[in-house]
């Protein structure tokens, strides 16, 4: 049972901990804030935070080092009220930034991930908003030569999906614009089995331009984190924890094949909240390291995407909190604009 002094003690310790990356002494605690006890209670306090795995040290009269334990303990004291911990003047760049790319869908991950990355000097990801069943929205055939045209399908979400299309003889242009009608008018707003359950009397050519859609649908339907992106990578390798080379190998080549980035998208919670997974309450090793602060965005049954940090478990908690809370909030609005 942790005593509410030994409570304030902790929360110091780890405060302290985050700014320096260096063990933090008792004495050093007593000189910097305003305890209200001896140092001897101080030393003695520090001695039964040990003892209850909150903190480490390497000897009895070494420094503390905050352990997992100790930043959960930290970490819910703010969770529910981080949001205004986002400085106004921050939260107006973040926002300006935005209305720049608003129209333009393919820069909304890029964004978000290179604006966490910049605030928070770790490493930011994101995701594209994903439907939860694929819809077309549009289609075309555009010509390329004689027998060769490009089917492009444009998915409610805004993603855009292209194949060539190889036909037994050479089609004319105003042939593939009569054909993209013809097909639009079967397809337009319909989900993969919604088409593969329609009977519709459609040419030979204009039936593999379908089937061709049915696939691509299949694909988006069953893909999970597509287009992720990811910034900062270099932030996160200056970081004090990652000197020596051989734990930071593993996350450059987990970055580098995505399966870092695939594990942390792997912790967005399923409702609209800001989750804080820590160190070895990861569930693979490739994040035992790392914590990662992430949330979704979006509009539940229709399309969503995560946005989130990925740190050194000695992360501004309330400050990634608090950022990505903000940063969610602003592409929920974006999402919304879409539909």
């Amino acid at each position: 049972m942790v005593t509410e002094r030994q409570q304030l003690i902790l929360r110091h310790i780890v405060d302290d901990y985050i700014r320096d990356a260096s063990p933090i002494s008792s004495e050093s605690l007593t000189r910097s804030h305003q305890l209200g006890v001896s140092p001897a209670t101080v030393r003695s306090e520090v001695a039964a935070l040990e003892e209850q795995g909150f903190i480490s040290r390497p000897h009895s009269s070494a420094g503390s080092v905050p352990q997992d334990k100790a930043y959960r303990l930290y970490v819910e004291s703010f969770l529910s009220d981080a949001e205004d911990r986002v400085p106004s003047q921050t939260r107006t760049t973040i926002s300006s930034r935005f209305m720049d790319v608003w129209d333009d869908v393919d820069q909304w991950g890029d964004v978000a991930a290179a604006l966490l990355a910049q605030l928070m000097d770790n490493l930011g990801i994101a995701t594209f908003p994903k439907t939860t069943v694929s819809r077309v929205k549009h289609l075309d055939l555009v010509p390329v030569r004689d027998v060769l045209a490009l089917l492009v399908v444009v998915m409610e979400q805004a993603k855009l999906r292209k194949q060539l299309l190889r036909f037994d003889k050479p089609v004319e242009t105003s042939e593939l614009e009569s054909m993209s009608v013809r097909i639009r008018s079967h397809v337009l707003g319909l989900s993969r089995k919604e088409i593969a359950e329609r009977t519709m009397g459609l040419t030979q050519p204009e039936r593999r331009a379908v089937d061709a859609t049915l696939v691509m649908l299949k694909e988006e339907d069953e893909s999970q984190h597509t287009d992720h992106y990811a910034s900062g990578l270099r932030n996160l390798l200056d970081q004090p924890e990652f000197v020596d080379y051989e734990k930071v190998r593993p996350i450059i080549r987990g970055v580098d094949d995505g399966s870092l980035i695939e594990a942390a998208l792997d912790e967005a919670p399923m409702g609209q909240v800001v989750r804080v997974v820590i160190g070895r309450e990861h569930r693979g090793d490739v994040l035992r390291p790392l914590s990662v602060v992430i949330c979704r965005y979006g509009i539940p049954g229709h399309a969503l995407g995560s946005v989130g940090v990925v740190g050194p478990t000695r992360m501004e908690y309330d400050r990634a909190i608090s950022g990505v809370r903000f940063i969610s909030s602003i592409m929920n609005s974006m999402v919304e604009s879409l539909y």
